[in-house]
């Protein structure tokens, strides 16, 4: 369980350990929320963007469209129109803070793995980067798929806890999503490195 102060605010541990950091938001897709928890988690992430810094940022979104595996195993798709763009908040934060930026839009789950990833690989190169955090929806999913190729690459790599999770806020999945993740200390509560920490207020912050 995350802790809250009495304000309302929450310590969010950052981790600290490599030399360049990027941040991925991953599907931060307003649209597609579904619970009212998963709208609180939107309000974490936009507090956290706009607290925390990085080197660089990475912004993804995502559709599922007719005829992929998607559709093809699982019988479900998202067209790109019913998906909506990337939180408009969230950009403007980033925007705001003047770092070098990536926009992508994929159709599969890692970030790693759109059509042109090697694009993904030579921005991260271009600005130093060797350390990822992750953050966004879905946890178990995209997040998960985007954070193993993530250290896969060769990145320390690090899942946000309190500003990741489910369009649905499905706990039970979330959970197994998390216990996986921790067991190779791959998010900012299991991390065996230094890490510093951001207070933020969560759902009270709105774009200026």
């Amino acid at each position: 369980m995350m802790g809250k102060a009495d304000d309302g605010s929450i310590m969010v541990e950052m981790p600290l350990a490599g030399s360049r950091r990027a941040l991925l938001v991953i599907d931060v897709q307003p649209a597609t929320l579904t619970a009212h928890a998963a709208h609180e988690t939107l309000g974490r992430i936009r507090e956290y963007v706009r607290r925390a810094e990085y080197d660089a940022y990475l912004i993804a979104t995502f559709h599922a469209p007719v005829g992929s595996m998607f559709e093809r195993q699982l019988r479900w798709t998202l067209s790109k129109e019913d998906a909506g763009p990337s939180d408009p908040v969230i950009e403007t934060f980033i925007a705001a803070t003047g770092k070098p930026q990536m926009t992508l839009h994929k159709t599969l789950r890692s970030v790693f793995k759109v059509n042109d990833d090697e694009r993904v690989r030579d921005f991260l190169m271009a600005q130093g980067v060797d350390e990822l955090h992750l953050l966004g929806f879905d946890i178990n999913d995209c997040v998960l798929a985007s954070a193993y190729d993530a250290l896969d690459r060769g990145y320390f790599t690090f899942v946000i806890e309190e500003c990741s999770g489910r369009t649905d806020a499905d706990p039970r999945l979330t959970e197994a999503a998390l216990a996986v993740l921790r067991q190779q200390a791959m998010t900012n509560k299991s991390a065996r490195s230094a890490s510093k920490t951001i207070e933020i207020y969560a759902g009270q912050v709105q774009a200026k």
